[in-house]
């Protein structure tokens, strides 16, 4: 594989620079791939931080498929994604887990009986959204109803978490997604979180890096960041 020129010049660098990072003076552009579930969870606090800690770092974020963004860090195109990747990656990527996230539902109040829960049964009977770059993902979701021999009625699909609880209220529709996806929904609002009617195994959230920028003090230094912030985040949540 022929290395971007950009990757080329920066492991020169490192050979010759030192190895110290300041990162009030430091100038970089970091270009980073997530959904808009991952910059709702990690970009508040990582841009407050930023601009106190090293007020001249830039970020250029990108969405795309969990396989898209592996590529792209692989090629590097990409300096970190976060995101749900699998166990194992090719042999050059590093992955480390930030949090362990698991599944809520969402619903109109008005169409949930008295207990703000569904059985089994109504949840299947409803008309659902699915949260996916395409339609047909194999994701959690599906393959936990797949190894019940069950299946769902999915009548719309979008690659947009943020707006997918903005569709909930004033219909039938359900979303299942993931937990934190939810955390700004007001509890007077006119829509309802609540369990799952079945198991639905939880997934790690992981940032995704190379190897090759493990020299890179400045690469180094922003990662550690964007752990120090989630970690800080999950204390809270605590």
């Amino acid at each position: 594989m022929i290395l971007p020129l950009t990757d080329v010049l920066e492991q020169l660098g490192a050979l010759i620079e030192t190895p110290e990072f300041n990162p009030l003076s430091a100038k970089r552009v970091f270009r980073l791939a997530m959904s808009d579930y991952g910059a709702r969870v990690l970009l508040p606090d990582l841009v407050k931080s930023l601009r106190v800690l090293a007020p001249s770092i830039e970020l250029e974020v990108t969405q795309g498929s969990r396989k898209a963004m592996m590529a792209d860090v692989f090629d590097g195109e990409t300096d970190m994604a976060l995101g749900v990747f699998p166990d194992e990656v090719p042999e050059a990527l590093r992955t480390h887990t930030l949090f362990v996230e698991s599944f809520a539902c969402l619903a109109d109040k008005n169409t949930l009986p008295e207990s703000s829960n569904l059985d089994q049964n109504s949840w299947l009977a409803r008309p659902h959204i699915l949260v996916a770059m395409q339609s047909g993902a194999n994701n959690e979701i599906e393959r936990a109803l797949s190894g019940a021999g069950l299946s769902r009625h999915v009548v719309m699909t979008l690659p947009h978490w943020g707006i997918a609880n903005q569709l909930v209220a004033g219909t039938d529709l359900i979303l299942t997604a993931a937990r934190r996806s939810f955390d700004l929904t007001d509890s007077n609002s006119q829509v309802q979180i609540f369990e799952p009617p079945f198991p639905i195994e939880s997934f790690d959230f992981k940032l995704l890096w190379h190897q090759r920028r493990e020299g890179d003090a400045a690469h180094n230094w922003l990662r550690q960041l964007i752990i120090s912030v989630l970690n800080s985040e999950l204390n809270e949540r605590s």
